[in-house]
């Protein structure tokens, strides 16, 4: 080998451990904001279907009020003609 690439060579041996830490340090750094992204993206569409449900339940609770007195007179007419 030539003087240049033993030198080169060396070079590359004594950083190796420097670059290769900070490697390391941009791959966890990289990783934990994907995760970041990911959980927020869930938490986003978890919210957005709790508030839809939420929605959908406070519409369909409706007081349906009915005057039943009418009903009430037939049924007991009803008893009263076979009683007789």
């Amino acid at each position: 080998m030539s003087q240049k690439k033993v030198d080169k060579y060396k070079n590359s041996k004594s950083t190796r451990t420097s670059a290769m830490k900070k490697e390391r340090a941009e791959f966890v750094l990289e990783m934990a904001a994907w995760i970041l992204i990911a959980a927020l993206f869930v938490g986003w569409i978890g919210y957005s279907a709790y508030t839809k449900i939420q929605a959908k339940e406070n519409s369909v609770k409706v007081d349906t009020v009915m005057d039943t007195s009418a009903l009430t007179d037939y049924i007991s007419g009803l008893s009263t003609d076979s009683a007789e």
